[in-house]
């Protein structure tokens, strides 16, 4: 654990992704003739059949679980020989939310993606206008449940190889990222494709972050951290070592 890189990393991700945020979640209403003038057949046959859903109780519902995970890899210091490591863990943790939180703030802050029940018209325009409903690509709900599940799993896979249990954990993370996934569905929030985006973009940030940790005989010659550019957006920085 580089502290040195790290902290600057996580300082750096959280500050563009609550700069994104506060735009992200403050966009104007949609002028209600545009609105009007949306049409669910110009959407990709894939991802059409999601306008039919619609579910305010969903919604709400989904919300539950998805601030429960955020603190649910402290389960993880239950464990004595992770105990030990509990600030290293902590974190690998941050960090990989990290990287969660720039890469959805980036992708909503850039891109209007219409809501699936926004194309529903016989909800109210008052409903439909909203420029929050802009925000649909990606799911960021599945992707804070597959960020901390899956960083969970690979964390006890490390600390516990040989464990038949880990197979278990990590059927655990999926279950409960495709669970997220079936409640913003239902809820009319996103659409499949939203949704896949989110459970990967979580999932890479769960299992990558613990693997760029893991000790090494060896010296590692690639980093990925987070990088501001001069236009104000922000993005990944790659780097390899000759």
């Amino acid at each position: 654990m580089n502290y040195k890189t790290v902290v600057p990393i996580i300082v750096v991700g959280f500050t563009a992704t609550a700069y994104a945020f506060s735009k992200i979640y403050t966009k104007t209403n949609t002028p209600d003739a545009t609105i009007a003038a949306l049409d669910k057949n110009n959407i990709p046959v894939f991802d059409r059949w999601a306008t039919k859903y619609h579910d305010l109780n969903m919604d709400r519902i989904s919300y539950y679980p998805f601030y429960a995970v955020m603190p649910l890899p402290a389960i993880l210091f239950i464990d004595k020989k992770m105990r030990k490591d509990a600030g290293k863990i902590s974190i690998m943790y941050l960090e990989a939310f990290a990287f969660t939180g720039v890469v959805y703030g980036s992708s909503v802050y850039f891109i209007d993606r219409y809501r699936p029940d926004v194309y529903n018209t016989s909800l109210d325009m008052s409903y439909r206008h909203n420029g929050n409903y802009r925000n649909s690509f990606f799911a960021g709900h599945v992707a804070v449940v597959a960020t901390s599940t899956f960083f969970i799993a690979k964390v006890y896979d490390d600390y516990h190889p040989e464990s038949n249990w880990k197979w278990l954990v990590y059927g655990g993370a999926a279950a409960a990222t495709i669970g997220m996934g079936y409640m913003r569905l239902e809820a009319g929030k996103h659409f499949p494709s939203d949704i896949l985006t989110g459970a990967i973009v979580g999932t890479t940030a769960g299992l990558l972050t613990p693997t760029l940790h893991k000790s090494r005989t060896k010296p590692q010659k690639w980093t990925v951290s987070p990088a501001l550019l001069d236009n104000g957006s922000s993005g990944f920085a790659f780097t390899y070592k000759l």
